[in-house]
């Protein structure tokens, strides 16, 4: 499969899990088991994008809260925007939002 189709469908696919947990159609453990059936870690690599590799952090992780190194409510929400294009993904940004 082309890698930016790959990229583009786990994009949309991860914005359609993150929306689907904020209106509480399952837990913060759904959302770690949902990105776990969508891609691997292997996956992401070679895929090469920052945003898919930390939306998948963020999905996995955001169970393990208020862990200070967990990611926030307000961190996915920030993915979420950058998922679906409102805003540019940045690393530093994204980790401005942690406790």
């Amino acid at each position: 499969m082309d890698l930016s189709v790959r990229s583009d469908y786990l994009a949309q696919q991860f914005a359609e899990s993150i929306r689907e947990f904020e209106q509480g159609a399952f837990s913060s453990r759904g959302l770690a088991l949902k990105a776990e059936k969508l891609t691997t870690v292997d996956e992401l690599q070679t895929l090469d994008n920052e945003l898919l590799s930390h939306a998948y952090w963020v999905m996995r992780h955001l169970v393990h809260q208020p862990a200070c190194w967990a990611p926030t409510l307000d961190e996915l929400k920030y993915v979420y925007r950058c998922l679906i294009g409102e805003e540019s993904f940045s690393q530093e940004v994204a980790e401005g939002h942690r406790l």
